[in-house]
């Protein structure tokens, strides 16, 4: 599952947002359009990098860690943001093979807001029926990032929150045991 989640990452093309203003639709679409050509150009060596400069991974680490987050001394909840990029990192090197000769092609956009939208996508090539996959893209302080990604029913960082959560719940537990849950 996490395999077919990052070779989406890696396979981005474009992301109109049909209902947000003119500007943010332009927004977005740079980003992606940068995001496909940083990676379509990305030796094999260089795609998890090309990725992950488009993903807010420290947004998606911190709602993952949800509640939990508020206790978290402020240098644990650094070595966990590291531990999570680290994780994701590998995850995309583990799989850079199936990058290749995927298309993306976009079915539908629902704007949540002017800063907001969730994306279809179909994925083409990689498998003999199309696999959709569904995008959270949002703008913060002027720039558009991915900030979770939804196959087959279950969205990335949600399962993810989910997991640390149940971690985070066992007695005696604590960050350490989520990070090495990642390792």
């Amino acid at each position: 599952m996490l395999r077919t989640v990052f070779l989406s990452l890696a396979v981005m093309t474009s992301i109109p947002l049909a209902s947000a203003g003119h500007n943010q639709i332009e927004s977005a679409e740079a980003l992606v359009s940068t995001a496909a050509q940083d990676i379509s150009q990305s030796e094999n060596t260089r795609v998890a990098d090309a990725v992950l400069q488009h993903i807010d991974t420290r947004a998606i680490a911190n709602f993952t860690l949800g509640r939990h987050g508020r206790t978290i001394p402020a240098a644990d909840k650094a070595r966990f943001v590291a531990a999570f990029e680290d994780f994701l990192r590998r995850q995309i090197e583990t799989n850079v093979d199936q990058f290749k000769g995927i298309e993306v092609e976009v079915v539908d956009t629902a704007a949540r807001n002017a800063r907001d939208a969730i994306v279809t996508t179909e994925l083409h090539g990689g498998a003999a029926v199309p696999l959709k996959v569904r995008w959270r893209v949002i703008e913060r302080r002027g720039s558009w990032s991915v900030v979770d990604l939804e196959v087959a029913g279950i969205w990335l960082a949600i399962e993810q929150r989910a997991q640390v959560a149940s971690i985070l719940s066992r007695p005696g537990a604590d960050i350490d045991d989520v990070i090495a849950q990642f390792g």
